[in-house]
């Protein structure tokens, strides 16, 4: 009985129970963070879906415009003013509408009457484009007021216009610009939306086009309560070369730099951009309570009040603890003692030949004194000989069966074959008094990976079972059949006999603690299982079975061992 062995002080009791406060106010701490986070994302996602509706809203205005152009007309400029005006004095977010029409070279100068094309310089100057296939030059434009040098340019002389103009060619679908700073418009971040409009032949005859300020957009669908202020956001077009936001807000403010929100918008006329908002410090401290406080108080107190309740209940469940762990280790070394029985036996039995040669060879020199003197020096090194051999073959069989029961230090791979021989000499003296007949593969290189004296005592236990069934039941030609295989990447061994097999209400709890049919323990097949599955990574089953052998019907027992197959490097 062991008393108060592991006693733990009163003092260590209040420091357990303030590292388990500690402990408890993170996780409520994470949990909070995790709700703030959740919540956070969730109004991030709301507001990014009014973003995105916003933008749709601004897109179909386009559509709205692009009707005037049906049945292959192309309307005045007074009458595309008109419409362009009522759609801008809705949507403040539209900085311009323009017509671009599609112009072959040959039909340059009945577009050129009032203005001329032309292309923008390195240094910002306007120059008349040169002759070229195609043009598309800006047509119409509203509000004319400030836009009056856009008349007459030709988009596609700016490589990253003509580069959308040339997908929309090619795919005959909208498209939008990568972010341009509107220079006309305090340089606010931008894009421009074309519109193909199609002639009767399916074919682009021109664009409608947007002008859209980001800024304008996000600040109606986004910046419409107090959220907005305690947040940072930036958007990122996916479809640019280049790594900075388009667009930002709030940079300026202290961020929650652990919450970071990133998440794409639905592609809009094939431009792929994406959200990102961290919230700022304040917001976090608005939504975070004083859970984390209160949990720390109320674990301290809880400490202080059960410390000596802990520490008394403690010392019990030691105590119980350790009566169950004596018990098992108990069992154990029951188990291994058992295993040492065995050892002896055979070692007995295998010694009594040798010891009979040896008292042989010393009644031989004896009669060789007695009766003809002192032998020869080679008649007596022979005598001398013989012993010798025979005593280290007694030597050697002692060291074989002592290496079985040292403990292995470590994992190794090691031949199925070489653990079996190991195990069946050990029963080789109990075998052959039943007459035994072992049957196995003839070649076996089958590689396992463990620690082979543990592996040779579930090879023991299972051999050492058939033997007790042989005996129980008078099997009068006892057969034991160990089969190896390998199976879909899987190591197989299957172990029959024929004893008869074991009752249907005891196979399912053979392998339990402590469960026996016969006069034992119960620990064997229980220590064996817990080695193949725990220390081999492995299982092991058993069933009853029928089958031929040695052109007889059998009925006994089949144990199957599945282990994993040693990959040698």
């Amino acid at each position: 009985m062991i008393k108060n062995r592991y006693k733990l002080h009163v003092s260590s009791i209040i420091i357990i129970g303030l590292l388990l406060s500690l402990a408890v106010g993170y996780i409520i701490y994470s949990m909070e963070e995790k709700a703030i986070k959740n919540s956070f994302e969730n109004i991030v996602d709301n507001k990014m879906k009014s973003f995105y509706r916003e933008i749709l809203v601004n897109l179909e205005t386009l559509y709205t415009l692009s009707i005037l152009f049906n049945d292959n007309k192309t309307p005045s400029k007074e009458e595309f003013a008109k419409e362009a005006k009522k759609i801008i004095k809705r949507h403040n977010a539209i900085q311009a509408l323009e017509w671009i029409p599609k112009v072959e070279n040959k039909n340059r100068k009945e577009f050129e009457k009032e203005f001329f094309f032309t292309k923008q310089l390195p240094n910002k100057s306007m120059q008349r484009v040169e002759e070229k296939e195609f043009y598309f030059p800006v047509y119409y434009v509203e509000p004319y007021k400030n836009n009056e040098k856009a008349l007459g340019f030709d988009l596609s002389s700016n490589p990253s216009r003509n580069q959308t103009i040339q997908a929309a060619l090619k795919t005959k679908s909208p498209q939008i610009t990568q972010a341009i700073e509107l220079v006309q418009y305090n340089n606010k971040k931008g894009f421009l939306a074309f519109l193909p409009i199609f002639d009767k032949k399916e074919e682009i005859r021109g664009f409608v086009l947007g002008v859209f300020v980001i800024e304008d957009i996000f600040e109606k669908s986004v910046l419409n309560d107090d959220f907005s202020k305690d947040t940072s956001f930036k958007i990122f077009d996916h479809n640019s070369s280049k790594k900075e936001p388009i667009f930002t807000y709030n940079l300026e403010n202290k961020n929650y730099k652990h919450i970071k929100y990133k998440k794409d918008l639905p592609q809009m006329w094939s431009r792929q951009w994406n959200f990102e908002a961290i919230p700022n410090v304040n917001y976090i401290i608005q939504n975070r309570s004083i859970a984390f406080e209160l949990s720390l108080i109320v674990g301290v107190l809880l400490t202080i009040i059960v410390s000596y309740k802990i520490n008394r209940d403690h010392n019990q469940k030691l105590e119980s603890i350790q009566q169950l762990k004596n018990k098992d280790d108990i069992l154990y070394i029951q188990s291994r003692y058992a295993t040492i029985g065995e050892t002896l036996s055979n070692i007995e039995h295998q010694w009594r030949s040798p010891l009979s040669k040896l008292s042989s060879n010393v009644i031989a020199i004896q009669s060789e004194l007695e009766f003809k003197g002192i032998p020869t020096k080679q008649k007596l090194l022979n005598f001398l000989d013989n012993m010798q051999n025979t005593l280290n073959y007694m030597g050697n069989l002692v060291d074989e069966f002592k290496n079985f029961h040292i403990q292995d230090k470590s994992k190794e791979s090691f031949l199925f074959s070489n653990t079996l021989d190991v195990a069946l000499k050990l029963l080789e003296h109990d075998f052959i008094k039943l007459k035994v007949e072992v049957i196995r593969n003839k070649k076996d290189n089958m590689q396992l990976f463990g620690y082979q004296n543990e592996f040779s005592q579930v090879l023991i236990n299972i051999l050492s079972n058939s033997r007790d069934a042989f005996i129980g039941r008078k099997i009068s030609n006892p057969i034991i059949q160990i089969q190896t295989y390998t199976k879909e990447s899987k190591n197989y061994i299957k172990i029959r006999d024929n004893a008869g097999g074991i009752e249907e209400e005891h196979i399912e709890n053979i392998f339990e603690q402590f469960y026996s049919t016969k006069d034992s323990s119960g620990i064997g097949l229980h220590l064996s299982k817990m080695i193949i599955s725990e220390h081999m990574d492995g299982n092991i089953e058993v069933e009853n079975c029928k089958f031929s052998l040695l052109s007889k019907r059998h009925k006994g027992t089949t144990f199957i061992i599945e282990l994993p197959i040693v990959n040698l490097v």
